[in-house]
């Protein structure tokens, strides 16, 4: 993550501050959700129902609003960064690149969509902290490809 750092302070000011407020949101989620809930620390397999019924309800309840929360994150970030990127001199809704990196955002909305889907309908039948550390899993592995494919060149183009 240190190029990405690194390559983001590269950006202008403004620029700079948008982004960087908003990886910083990015990763607080990651890291609010990853500790949500008290099961889902554990070393071995959790089990929930080791947890008494307020922490289990509590756990549940929680859940909705980090899926919901997650998919408005990830579209405002990507807007935000579509926008500057189309700041840039060189860079047209025509530019490949450009293509691609916005291409690749709305492939991972739809994943984003689908994983969410899918952890709303394992919440019915399955244990809660499974959900979670799936979802944190899946979620964390997608930003971070993303990042080394898309963000991190791009961003270290800007300082040329």
């Amino acid at each position: 993550m240190s190029v990405h750092v690194e390559a983001i302070r590269a950006l202008a000011p403004a620029d700079y501050l948008i982004i960087e407020k908003e990886h910083q949101l990015l990763e607080k989620f990651l890291r609010d959700l990853r500790d949500a809930c008290a099961c889902s620390k554990q070393e071995k397999l959790p089990d929930c129902s080791r947890c008494d019924h307020e922490m289990q309800t509590s756990c549940q309840g929680r859940l909705p609003s980090f899926l919901y929360y997650v998919i408005d994150l990830a579209a405002a970030h990507f807007d935000h960064e579509e926008a500057i990127m189309l700041r840039r001199p060189h860079v047209t809704e025509d530019y490949e690149y450009y293509r691609i990196h916005k291409l690749a955002h709305a492939e991972i909305m739809r994943k984003l969509n689908a994983l969410v889907d899918e952890c709303f309908a394992s919440d019915r039948e399955g244990n809660t902290a499974e959900i979670y550390i799936r979802f944190y899993e899946k979620l964390s592995s997608m930003f971070e490809e993303h990042d080394r494919s898309f963000d991190d060149p791009f961003i270290l183009s800007t300082k040329t």
